[in-house]
């Protein structure tokens, strides 16, 4: 069973060496694929031979994405990455385990760590422990996983047609709510399979940007049931990650957690 990771990037993370050491690390049927501009391409290449690098003009994280998964024709199982953030071998491993033997399942995802520009973990990241409650959290407004800890089947990427290059942030949260709208299976793995890394000058800090995306990406939701007990089983089942928050920063939001690097 061949698995892909893509990774977007201009070429330039003081990370990306970390990213690509943390896909190499897992099994050999794991390859790694490079998104970046050609007048990257040429170095990654020498640098990383084992890497697929493909070259792209295009502007945009998702457009970037959407030309790796153009290449993706022959692969069984799919996830993508930023260039400073970590597969975590175990978790991925045990993720592409569950994906092989249960071929039902279209999607796998599991717990995310956080950790900061060296390394150092800053608690993980609180998503749904029970599958059933997707929906109802979704309605709710709450993000519910965390993508760098999700593995896809290549079949089902290809069903939805890839992402809405329209989102500069969401585009993620917009493919899993689509993905579970059209009937797509999905199962948690209480395991560590990724982890994100805070820092300077990310993205996701734009929180207008993302907040105004976030609405349009859980806009299909709108109208759905969303049960009070689907929102109180996720903070219990997360109290504890929670509680490791709050002893490590003090009684703060992720949103603060975010700006504060």
């Amino acid at each position: 069973m061949k698995a892909i990771v893509l990774i977007p990037t201009l070429g330039i993370s003081p990370w990306l060496h970390e990213s690509l050491g943390s896909v190499t690390a897992l099994h050999p049927q794991v390859v790694a694929r490079v998104i970046c501009p050609q007048s990257a391409s040429t170095e990654l290449e020498v640098r990383w031979p084992m890497v697929e690098v493909v070259p792209d003009q295009r502007s945009g994280l998702y457009a970037a994405l959407n030309t790796g998964l153009g290449t993706l024709d022959d692969a069984d199982l799919v996830t993508w990455l930023n260039d400073d953030d970590l597969l975590c071998s175990a978790g991925s491993r045990a993720a592409l385990d569950i994906m092989a033997k249960e071929r039902s399942i279209d999607v796998t995802y599991g717990e995310v760590g956080l950790i900061d520009s060296d390394g150092r973990s800053q608690g993980r990241l609180a998503v749904a422990k029970r599958v059933k409650d997707l929906p109802a959290l979704l309605a709710r407004g709450v993000v519910p996983l965390a993508q760098p800890g999700t593995w896809l089947r290549g079949s089902l990427l290809r069903r939805l047609k890839g992402f809405d290059e329209s989102f500069r942030l969401a585009g993620d949260l917009d493919l899993f709510s689509r993905a579970l709208k059209i009937g797509a299976r999905f199962q948690f793995l209480p395991e560590m399979v990724a982890c994100f890394r805070l820092r300077a000058g990310q993205l996701s800090k734009d929180e207008g940007t993302g907040d105004r995306e976030k609405i349009r990406a859980l806009s299909p939701w709108i109208g759905v049931p969303k049960p009070i007990g689907a929102l109180l089983r996720f903070r219990y089942d997360n109290s504890t990650t929670y509680a490791d928050r709050i002893r490590r920063h003090g009684f703060v939001s992720m949103r603060t957690l975010y700006r504060r690097q």
